[in-house]
């Protein structure tokens, strides 16, 4: 049995991004909540083999995997399906994740996680609006279907960029957009949004303001 360590699902975007690779995968796994800001959240995690305290971490026949690109490669290597077939296209996939998990921090610092939220107001310095650039530019590569073909962890692991555009009112160029709107209405996003929804949980630095009408 596999245990997936996990946050807010309203707030915690790498949370999400496992969560969304183990359903992805098929296989059956248990989840564990922590609520991550909370006192003692992080000594709980590391208790759970989880290094860094941190969130995502999956535990699999007793070893404990505590980063999602990790947690990514030991999935493929279970079940294959969540990269791409195709050698060229798989590098140029892990390129893209590894984007993500190394890059757009203008972006995550202007725009918390926060899915359930509209509306929002985010402050868009030129760094951030790099970002959106790179990402919409990503996007637009998809044609009318997803990144590579079929949903894999590619388009995973931008789903919680997907979520942040909602919450902040991010406007896309329309073939980026066309991606966008793909990538938040998966039965995946979807469902994880709904947990979101009803997450009782309320992390108050990560509740920016409501736009006010011009």
């Amino acid at each position: 049995m596999i245990e997936l360590v996990i946050g807010s699902k309203n707030y915690s975007s790498w949370s999400m991004r496992a969560w969304m690779l183990l359903r992805l995968t098929g296989l059956p796994f248990v989840e564990t909540t922590v609520e991550l800001y909370s006192p003692g959240a992080r000594q709980r995690v590391m208790s759970m083999g989880g290094e860094t305290g941190l969130a995502p971490v999956l535990i699999a026949e007793g070893a404990a995997i505590w980063d999602t690109l990790a947690i990514t490669e030991h999935l493929y290597e279970l079940r294959p399906r969540i990269w791409p077939t195709a050698p060229r296209d798989r590098a140029r996939a892990r390129s893209y994740a590894g984007e993500v998990h190394s890059g757009l921090n203008a972006l995550r610092a202007a725009m918390p996680c926060n899915t359930r939220a509209r509306n929002r107001t985010a402050t868009i310095s030129p760094e951030v609006e790099a970002d959106i650039a790179r990402v919409a530019d990503i996007w637009s590569r998809a044609g009318g279907g997803w990144l590579f073909g079929d949903f894999c962890a590619a388009d995973v692991m931008f789903a919680p960029i997907a979520a942040r555009f909602r919450t902040y009112d991010v406007a896309l160029p329309d073939a980026a957009q066309a991606y966008w709107l793909r990538l938040l209405s998966h039965d995946l996003s979807a469902e994880w949004f709904a947990l979101g929804q009803a997450d009782p949980t309320v992390i108050d630095a990560f509740e920016l303001p409501m736009r006010t009408a011009d």
